[in-house]
């Protein structure tokens, strides 16, 4: 999900203006994953932590993402909320204030994905003899949306593109592989 989410960004891109070769320039586009470890242990607790400046860990990556300069950025381990308040909340809070002598980045757009980490399977998966918790959800996780993710861009993204197999069963997915032995 993670590459059909970047690619489906990368296509979106391709109907932004850009140079052409008259010019004599080259319009490049710089990509950046991140896994930032931006989740917790309940569901809110994210976006009270970005709620206001001065979360050391929020701080940190910030600092490494305004340093690298993508204009486009996935971010892993993010949780999601419905609303996409912590993304906002990150871009506002975080991306957009410097962080020792890094310049903010503006991203103008961005995406925030439902996943299926924490939602309930009824079935034990992990085989500890009782059904519930992390370990028997859809992917792996405590509540709907932990280890999420993100996507900030300086370039528009073009939602009615984008794809997801988060409710599909696998044998649906085309050039499905199946793991033997």
């Amino acid at each position: 999900m993670l590459i059909a989410l970047v690619a489906l960004v990368a296509i979106s891109l391709a109907g932004a203006p850009h140079a052409s070769a008259d010019d004599g320039e080259k319009r490049r586009v710089r990509f950046a994953t991140f896994n930032a470890s931006l989740n917790r242990d309940a569901e809110g607790r994210l976006v009270s932590d970005l709620s206001k400046p001065g979360n050391d860990q929020a701080d940190a990556v910030a600092e490494i993402v305004q340093r690298v300069r993508p204009d486009i950025l996935l971010v892993n381990e993010f949780d999601y909320d419905a609303r996409g308040q912590a993304a906002r909340l990150f871009e506002r809070n975080y991306l957009g204030r410097p962080h020792r002598g890094a310049r903010p980045l503006d991203y103008r757009h961005r995406y925030v994905a439902h996943s299926n980490t924490g939602i309930p399977s009824g079935f034990d998966l992990d085989n500890n003899g009782s059904v519930g918790g992390p370990g028997d959800a859809l992917g792996f996780g405590a509540f709907p949306g932990q280890f999420g993710m993100a996507i900030f861009s300086k370039h528009p993204i073009d939602r009615s593109a984008i794809r997801t197999s988060r409710s599909s069963a696998g044998r649906t997915c085309p050039g499905r592989c199946y793991p033997t032995g």
